[in-house]
């Protein structure tokens, strides 16, 4: 485990029978569980306050937080709740058009972005207006997986032409080997990496906006996965590998890099290039370190 060499206050929260909410605080690795905190996913420091969604699910400036809900007859509801006063304003939407559970993918400038899955992620996207809850639909066939803001979104994808692509055998079925960047605004779609007998999965950004990724050549554990920086497009760097490279997640990047959960404990992705292994106390990052 490595000591680092500035110091702050990491909120996270760990999953187990109940959410506990915790701060670690750097670099003597203290761990203090936070009393105020109520099966927090995100600690939005605009009001010291934890919530119950995670970050995705948070306006830029902490001020609104979104969830969905279902309705009578099949219908959505789609909550936008004020943080400084808790007032929950509700949006009736149609469900028509979801074949599954719509989740927040993103709270963005542009609005609140909806995606649907059940088991594994399905196609499409949606886009809400938050302040009077209209909804359209931006794409039939994306499947979103992370926005990057200002219409930046990371798609995956299982490209046909692959024949002996990542098989699960299980109701998530076939891992996704093609990872695409899509601008939204301009409608353009790039290729950013392929991995013909690989599973690939988004796990952040960098402080660039560039993606990290998972990489895995199998369902259960491979001794060979890696961790990938991909700068551009069909030009993956390696940074580690392992079976750790197949758990890591949760990516929240600040000023010090990118924050991952992982085997055990919490890790740092570094501006140089660097992943770290930083506390043994297991947990998902609920916002950056400050």
């Amino acid at each position: 485990m490595t000591t680092v060499g500035f110091s702050c206050r990491l909120p996270i929260y760990k999953q187990d029978a109940k959410t506990v909410d915790s701060f670690i605080s750097f670099p003597s690795g203290d761990v203090i569980v936070d009393p105020s905190g109520d099966n927090g996913k995100y600690y939005d420091r605009a009001f010291s306050r934890w919530l119950t969604v995670p970050r995705t699910a948070v306006s830029p400036d902490g001020a609104h937080y979104a969830d969905v809900g279902v309705g009578q007859a099949g219908g959505l509801l789609v909550h936008v709740v004020d943080v400084a006063t808790g007032r929950d304003h509700v949006f009736q939407e149609s469900g028509v058009q979801f074949n599954g559970q719509p989740i927040v993918l993103d709270y963005s400038n542009d609005g609140i972005y909806l995606v649907s899955g059940f088991e594994h992620l399905l196609a499409g996207l949606w886009l809400v207006n938050p302040a009077d809850g209209s909804m359209r639909q931006v794409s039939k066939d994306l499947y979103p997986v992370l926005s990057a803001g200002n219409g930046i979104i990371w798609t995956q994808t299982v490209n046909p032409a692959d024949s002996n692509p990542v098989v699960t055998g299980t109701s998530i079925g076939t891992l996704p080997n093609e990872i695409d960047r899509v601008d939204l605004r301009s409608g353009r779609q790039t290729e950013w990496l392929y991995e013909p007998g690989k599973g690939l999965r988004v796990v952040g950004l960098d402080g660039r906006g560039l993606p990290l990724m998972a990489e895995t050549g199998a369902w259960t554990a491979d001794p060979n996965a890696r961790l990938l920086l991909v700068a551009a497009p069909d030009a993956p760097t390696q940074i580690y590998k392992g079976v750790l490279a197949q758990e890591v997640g949760g990516g929240i990047t600040d000023a010090h890099g990118t924050w991952l959960s992982g085997q055990g404990g919490i890790y740092l992705y570094t501006s140089a290039g660097v992943l770290l292994k930083v506390s043994n106390h297991p947990g998902y990052p609920a916002n950056g370190c400050f």
